[in-house]
């Protein structure tokens, strides 16, 4: 995970939970009937369509965004808050949003999959939808690319650089095929010691830091937003070697070596646990993919993605 010196730097973890959703016939353009069709019913969503509302009444004042998603006939509910971004008029966002998902629709409406948008009168609420094929990976782009959307210039298909790079990450090739049902992100910022979990707003007693071009988190912090259950997590401070265990990896990291032990198997790293301020701290791409998780890092939004996955009970 290379990474150039910057003031604050966003640390999502992504739940992804396998589930396999219905199976439907496709037709473009067939999600404004759809979506006419669950509101009549007074729904916010059904097993064809997952809507996203997207809030922007503090994008002016606080740079901070949240995007609620229900999902299945049982309208499931998980609110995503998003914060750092820059300060703008919500119109410029309705706009930016709106360009964003008209070029994810050109992206995923071959892979049999459709999405739609409105914006409220005001200018203060988007509401996207998806539905097809793949609507579990396009609403996980949607909701993923909302940083960058609002933090760089409204998308341009036919700028100079083929429509603004930064938002390939987010076409299916590069998002996969892997179901999505759920769409919660947890946050840590560099120099700042709040970080979100389950849409909970939390304080750790020191902050994530950048050394030697890799990101520095505390490690209950990070293993806790890793899905490891209290008390997986021990310290031995005669031998200064932490363990993490979750389901089936045993992982043990020793301060100052870069040899970790996943199930013991020795792992060479090319960096080496710390403490700092009197706590240990890990680098945060050698545990989440010890750990099964996929890591993403992209370098123009300073941004890291851990995508991890998560069985749900009974599947």
């Amino acid at each position: 995970m290379r990474k150039n010196p910057m003031i604050a730097l966003l640390l999502t973890v992504v739940m992804l939970f396998g589930v396999v959703g219905p199976v439907m016939a496709f037709t473009p353009g067939a999600i404004l009937d759809e979506v006419r069709l669950m509101r009549t019913n007074g729904k916010a969503s059904n097993d064809l369509i997952t809507q996203a509302i997207v809030d922007l009444s503090l994008i002016e004042s606080q740079g901070t965004v949240t995007a609620t998603v229900y999902e299945s006939v049982l309208e499931n509910q998980t609110i995503n808050t998003y914060t750092n971004l820059l300060k703008q008029p919500p119109s410029s966002c309705t706009d930016k949003l709106t360009r964003f998902n008209f070029e994810l629709t050109n992206r995923y409406r071959p892979q049999n999959t459709d999405l739609a948008i409105s914006v409220s009168p005001d200018r203060l609420t988007v509401q996207t939808y998806v539905y097809g094929q793949y609507k579990d990976q396009a609403m996980f782009a949607f909701l993923s690319g909302i940083p960058d959307c609002l933090n760089n210039e409204p998308y341009n298909r036919s700028s100079s650089d083929g429509g603004s790079s930064w938002i390939d990450p987010y076409s299916p090739s590069a998002i996969g095929t892997d179901p999505v049902t759920s769409f919660k992100v947890t946050s840590f910022e560099i120099a700042s010691t709040t970080y979100t979990v389950n849409d909970e707003v939390k304080t750790m007693d020191v902050e994530p830091y950048i050394k030697n071009e890799r990101t520095y988190v505390p490690v209950r912090y990070l293993a806790y937003s890793l899905g490891v259950e209290e008390g997986s997590v021990t310290w031995d401070g005669n031998a200064r070697k932490v363990s993490i265990s979750k389901d089936d990896t045993d992982i043990a990291l020793i301060v100052g070596s870069p040899i970790m032990y996943v199930n013991g198997q020795l792992t060479n790293m090319d960096v080496s646990p710390e403490i700092t301020q009197d706590r240990t701290f890990l680098p945060a791409r050698w545990v989440a993919e010890a750990l099964g998780a996929e890591v993403l890092w992209d370098d123009a939004t300073q941004q890291t993605t851990i995508k991890i996955p998560v069985e749900k009970p009974g599947n």
